[in-house]
């Protein structure tokens, strides 16, 4: 048998095959909406697709034209296609009753934007509500006119992959927003949960949190309570255990957030859990964390059940662990932290979380604090300046340093009732 002869393509194009002339080995319809473009197994089987003419063989017609006379899906059609699909989609913008957009589309959580961001969320929507337009900020030529930019304000996206709609709060535009964020934050708040009270307590039907470009002046504010003395820190404990005992007799119910126990752990101890590099430092980290955790009254932390029970440090306490690493008191400091029971491990963690609309940072760390840990604190308790990570992962976040006032803690030594005993020491 004679060997094979290379594969020749037709001298014209197929009917349906558009301009391309698919000659040569690739065999390629014309791009416009010509015939398709055949991947290696097509062309391998194409290749096999020959019929006996006499001493020649000739290939057929379904391997010279890709995938029939439509053209299958050749690189144009298959753009236009997709094209075609993405224009079709559509939008939907509300400026008010944010309910409705809500129960439209069902988004367990929602991400606000600030005027003017830039990220890629907020480009596809502008995008999809007007096409062509170009994205906005202060013009930097005073003489060129400045189209009405879309989306100018305060842009609540559904935090999911597909996005069908938008809220846009009206009269926070990016001036507007510059002259007087606090007040343009609260009005958006307003409008998200007006006519749901309980939708930023714990049965709320949806979360509202602020994006990045909201937190870069304001980020999220998170405590540490920090004192070189022991009795100090405890003494912040004591504050927030006496506030539980009080919430419970009173059937005052505790938030969903909130912590199993709040203690006072050493800096060092803590420090060493988190860069122990060796089995025998982990051990004796973890014994001495363990040992501090169950002298305060945390289960399970050591004896028979101990395996049963893993202890983690939080994201944010190994943030400012590494944020104090080179303090001149590192090693005397005792902190005040809290555990959350998740059903298989401790996490030791700091109060704090995400702020609210309208809040500040500071205001948004100390509703976090009485919800989390039940400690009740006011700007006379912060020590120092806030404290920030270089991190871009953690630049979000601003960590307080508190100590309670001397003030306050003289005063609950006053209401002991030793203290008017004589010999008792005041010092």
């Amino acid at each position: 048998m004679s060997s094979e002869a290379p594969a020749t393509a037709p001298s014209a194009a197929t009917a349906g095959g558009g301009a391309g002339t698919g000659t040569g080995r690739s065999s390629r319809g014309g791009r416009g909406g010509g015939g398709g473009i055949r991947r290696r197994g097509q062309q391998r089987q194409g290749a096999r697709n020959f019929t006996s003419n006499g001493d020649k063989r000739v290939r057929s017609d379904h391997g010279a034209a890709g995938r029939g006379g439509s053209g299958g899906r050749g690189r144009g059609g298959r753009s236009d296609k997709k094209n075609t699909r993405t224009s079709q989609r559509s939008i939907q913008q509300y400026t008010s009753d944010f309910l409705s957009m809500h129960s439209q589309c069902q988004a367990a959580r929602y991400k606000v934007h600030a005027p003017g961001c830039s990220c890629s969320k907020m480009k596809a929507a502008r995008e999809r509500v007007a096409p062509g337009q170009q994205p906005f900020g202060p013009s930097k030529n005073q003489d060129v006119a400045v189209t009405k930019p879309t989306l100018d304000g305060l842009v609540v996206l559904p935090d999911t992959k597909n996005i069908q709609s938008v809220y846009l709060c009206l009269d926070t535009s990016y001036h507007a927003f510059q002259s007087n964020p606090e007040d343009a934050e609260r009005k958006l708040y307003d409008e998200l949960f007006s006519g749901n009270e309980s939708a930023d307590d714990d049965g709320q039907p949806y979360k509202v949190s602020c994006a990045q470009c909201l937190l870069t002046d304001k980020p999220n504010g998170f405590v540490c309570v920090s004192s070189p003395s022991a009795q100090t820190v405890e003494f912040a404990r004591d504050l927030a255990r006496k506030r539980i005992r009080y919430k419970k007799a009173e059937q005052i119910a505790l938030h969903s957030d909130h912590s199993e126990h709040v203690v006072v752990v050493p800096r060092e101890v803590l420090w060493k859990y988190e860069t122990a590099k060796t089995r025998d430092q982990s051990n004796k980290a973890e014994y001495a964390l363990r040992d501090g955790l169950s002298k305060q009254g945390v289960e399970h932390a050591v004896g028979e059940e101990a395996h049963r029970c893993e202890i983690e440090l939080g994201h944010h306490l190994v943030s400012l662990l590494h944020i104090t690493k080179n303090d001149v008191d590192k090693d005397l400091a005792y902190w005040l932290v809290m555990l959350q029971w998740t059903g298989t491990k401790y996490q030791v963690d700091l109060p704090g979380g995400k702020r609210h609309l309208g809040e500040s940072s500071w205001e948004g760390a100390t509703r976090e604090c009485e919800e989390e840990c039940s400690l009740q604190i006011d700007p006379s308790w912060v020590h120092g300046e806030p404290r920030k990570s270089s991190r871009k992962a953690d630049m979000s976040n601003l960590y307080y340093l508190l100590r309670p006032p001397a003030d306050l803690m003289l005063e609950s030594l006053e209401s002991n009732p030793f203290w008017h005993e004589k010999g008792f020491c005041k010092e």
